[in-house]
């Protein structure tokens, strides 16, 4: 065989055969194609007799220039001293084995290549010659370097251990300042010397799932970590062979803070929910507690409309007394001296009646007749009119009616009121103006805007001004305004006086559901609606109600109690 075959290593030579059988040719082309860095030197001077394209590609140097001239020319060792060390150990064991050692390529650059070399006999002389194997790790070690960095500075704890007893191998900072410990410390112990797991059974469990998955995610296991004290920790761990030893790599994340955190959570959220059970259990109550108040206050406002309802009868009983009183007072005065004029007309008579007295008799009966007609009269079309309000007042019948009629109607029956206060009314209603509605609703209203006017409006004064105007609006609605010269009504109590049980005379006979009733039948029963316009730095109110000429159509079982 040619030079090749005899200059390269044994075991070199004896795989290449083996491969590719014995042959010069396939022999040299195997030497030239490899990849690595191939040499052969001259021990004495170190001369280059032979070199690879491997040797071309990483030094940088053609074969051409360097056969026969010695390799420290070309400055490829960066440290010489490596070197030296190597033909030491060469000289001394005839070989030397995985070397690492920094080589300077043609432009420079460094690079951290694995160095094999042995002795070779050449040309009839013994270890004359060696032949240099180089192999260019340096990117290897650069991702060795990045992955030992990464595992070192990882903020989670990291171990490397043997599978079968647990001893570590290798840890990083993060489990070094965990437990308290150094590294020389810890490395070469078992977990069970250092006491790390709290059931070892945990440990068992996981190598038992190592064997069968070959990589274990989430773990869940209290580790003793130490200073730290036991930690709750999800392992991750992957099984690995190196050097034909099983080895597994585990992560190990500390989950106490989460865990933790996450038990005071469900203890929130069970207190939690007890308090919202507490609180739903007081809210109940509280419910309860409230619609027994609201049917309380819903019969208190009962009671007060009721009794608002009363007083406007009373009212109407008080107008239609006081109003009757005259007209039936003077009919009785009228028939009782007619009774007497009977009387001396009869006696007259038997005695002799003379046609003077006649006449006269005649000429009084006449004009006590006409008196007597014109009271009674009156007091007829007061009992027809007090009658006609008191069935509107006391009911909510529809049916059509003159506005400026019915508001004449109301007044009168106030009149003893109007009088007692020494209140002037002054009406200026459009007589063509005709309703199809509910009289006594609408009665109701005027009624308790004018006693609103009179008890608020005037409560320190009499000889007040109320005016009472109508005024179509459209063929189809009507603008009703009710306006007095009293103190006026302030800003922060104008919003609120249609409120129920509002008032500024509480204890002093207000029930403040004068204006809530009122609000309630113009917006309800009769359809309209209703403002107050006021200001009690000028003085003087001013309700305006628009309502339609014809109120709106109600079913049959509609609450028409419009008092309520």
């Amino acid at each position: 065989m040619g030079l090749l075959s005899r200059i390269l290593p044994q075991a070199i030579k004896q795989w290449i055969l083996a491969e590719l059988g014995d042959t010069e040719e396939k022999f040299t082309r195997v030497f030239h194609t490899s990849a690595d860095w191939i040499v052969i030197t001259h021990i004495s001077d170190s001369r280059i007799i032979e070199a690879n394209k491997g040797f071309e590609q990483i030094s940088g140097y053609r074969r051409e220039e360097v056969i026969g001239r010695p390799i420290r020319d070309f400055n490829v060792w960066a440290i010489p001293e490596q070197r030296d060390e190597l033909v030491a150990e060469l000289m001394r064991e005839g070989q030397a084995r995985d070397y690492l050692a920094k080589m300077r390529t043609r432009d420079g650059t460094i690079r951290d290549c694995l160095v094999n070399c042995s002795l070779i006999a050449l040309e009839g002389t013994i270890n004359s010659h060696a032949v240099w194997i180089a192999r260019d790790i340096t990117d290897q070690l650069a991702a060795s370097e990045q992955s030992a960095a990464a595992f070192r500075l990882t903020p989670d704890c990291m171990t490397i251990s043997r599978l079968k007893d647990g001893t570590y191998l290798e840890v990083n900072s993060a489990f070094e300042r965990q437990m308290g410990m150094a590294r020389k410390d810890i490395v070469g112990k078992t977990a069970q010397e250092l006491n790390v797991w709290q059931d070892p059974d945990d440990r068992d469990k996981l190598v038992a799932l190592l064997k069968d998955n070959a990589t274990v995610t989430d773990f869940p296991a209290t580790i003793r970590l130490g200073a730290s004290g036991e930690r709750e920790m999800m392992i991750n761990t992957t099984l690995y062979v190196s050097r034909g030893e099983e080895l597994m790599i585990s992560l190990l994340h500390d989950v106490t803070e989460i865990r933790s955190a996450a038990r005071e959570i469900m203890r929130l959220n069970t207190h939690l929910e007890k308090r919202v059970a507490e609180r739903t259990a007081e809210l109940q109550t509280k419910n309860s507690e409230l619609k027994s108040a609201l049917e309380t206050l819903n019969i208190a406002k009962d009671q007060l409309v009721q009794s608002e309802k009363l007083a406007a009868l009373g009212s109407l009983v008080a107008g239609v007394a006081h109003e009757l009183n005259t007209p039936i007072g003077n009919s009785l005065t009228v028939a009782s001296t007619q009774e007497e004029m009977l009387q001396q007309i009869a006696a007259q008579v038997e005695g002799g009646l003379k046609r003077s007295t006649l006449r006269s008799f005649i000429a009084e009966m006449a004009l006590a007749t006409e008196i007597l007609m014109r009271n009674l009269t009156r007091a007829g079309d007061l009992v027809s009119s007090f009658k006609h309000v008191a069935v509107d007042r006391t009911s909510s019948k529809r049916r059509l009616f003159s506005l400026s009629q019915l508001t004449a109607e109301i007044l009168l029956t106030m009149n003893p009121t109007l009088s007692q206060e020494k209140c002037r009314i002054e009406k200026n209603i459009d007589e063509s103006i005709n309703m199809d509605s509910f009289p006594g609703p609408l009665g109701q209203v005027l009624i308790n805007l004018i006693n609103n006017a009179i008890v608020h409006g005037f409560e320190s004064s009499s000889g007040g001004l109320i005016q009472i105007g109508g005024q179509l609006v459209d063929e189809q609605t009507v603008l009703l305004q009710i306006t007095d010269n009293g103190k006026g009504i302030p800003q922060d109590h104008l919003r609120r006086v249609f409120e129920p049980f509002f008032t500024t005379r509480l204890g002093q006979g207000g029930s403040g559901m004068g204006l809530h009733i009122v609000h309630n039948l113009v917006t309800g029963l009769l359809g309209g609606t209703i403002s107050v316009s006021s200001d009690a730095n000028t003085g003087g109110t001013c309700f305006q109600l628009n309502l339609p000429l014809k109120a709106p159509e109600i079913s049959d079982n509609t609450d028409t109690d419009f008092l309520h």
